[in-house]
């Protein structure tokens, strides 16, 4: 195993002990009662010792009694963390990760993650924990489904959507995901392991329409999966709206009937940015 590396701010010796012995446990994360049990000192001078490394940037504060180590040398600790950051963020709250989150985990990108997707049962303000931001996302309790266990290290396990109701909701709030062309680009490399009944039966309960008809025409248009278009063609037998391929693109371009689509962008451009 390789030597904790000592953090980058000096501090006193029993916080530079309090880091190390951490480290030396693979821990970046830790709750309050963890350091008072490892430095042996009283319930509130150690938590005063904590704030004290909160405000020199050497620990973040995750939760009234919850931390995160920042200062590990040259790994960014966050960035490894952020699943556990989520579920320690969201308490005693059921939740799920979601949206742009659960494709990196599914492996649906692997651009760098500024913000994180939290979908809850609950009202909750958004947070900033170092540099990233995490989003919680209300859902009402019928729509509150598709989230399974995932193992974010060898100790921790998170909820996240599964890769149906990823996909689902990247293509309900693309804002949410990167962007259209990035939720269709994250499908393409995932579609072989796409359980396409699973997505089906999603589909015909998903809370939106809007989402299920821009699936449809994605399938159709680079060749996926097409034996099951007709039964997502089914699913909006009585959505008879139109709605924009890309919602964050202008209200112009082509209606395409079958999908109750307007094509407000270029099908060969957004072939380009999928595949190119």
């Amino acid at each position: 195993m390789p030597k904790p590396t000592p953090p980058t701010k000096t501090i006193g010796p029993v916080s530079a002990r309090l880091i190390s012995e951490f480290q030396k446990k693979g821990k970046s994360i830790f709750t309050l009662e963890e350091a008072v049990e490892l430095i042996k000192t009283r319930y509130y001078a150690t938590a005063n010792l904590l704030t004290k490394l909160v405000k020199r940037g050497v620990i973040a504060r995750i939760n009234t009694a919850t931390y995160l180590i920042l200062q590990t040398g040259s790994e960014n600790a966050q960035l490894k963390n952020w699943p556990i950051i989520a579920r320690e963020l969201a308490g005693i709250e059921r939740y799920f990760i979601s949206h742009y989150s659960a494709m990196r985990i599914h492996g649906m990108t692997s651009h760098p993650l500024f913000d994180v997707y939290i979908t809850l049962l609950k009202r909750k303000k958004d947070r900033k924990v170092s540099d990233i931001a995490y989003h919680f996302i209300y859902s009402k309790k019928d729509y509150f489904w598709g989230a399974i266990t995932h193992w974010a290290t060898k100790q921790d396990q998170v909820q996240v959507s599964d890769l149906e109701r990823t996909v689902l909701d990247g293509l309900d709030r693309p804002d949410l995901c990167g962007g259209l062309t990035e939720t269709i680009r994250g499908i393409w490399a995932k579609q072989k392991e796409i359980d396409l009944k699973k997505l089906i039966h999603y589909a015909r309960k998903f809370r939106t329409k809007a989402a299920v008809k821009r699936l449809g025409y994605i399938l159709e248009t680079f060749n996926m999966a097409s034996d099951w278009t007709p039964a997502l063609s089914e699913c909006i037998a009585g959505a008879k709206d139109y709605v924009l391929l890309d919602p964050q693109g202008t209200k112009d371009g082509k209606h395409i009937s079958r999908w109750r689509i307007q094509l407000n962008i270029n099908p060969e451009e957004l072939k380009a940015g999928v595949w190119g």
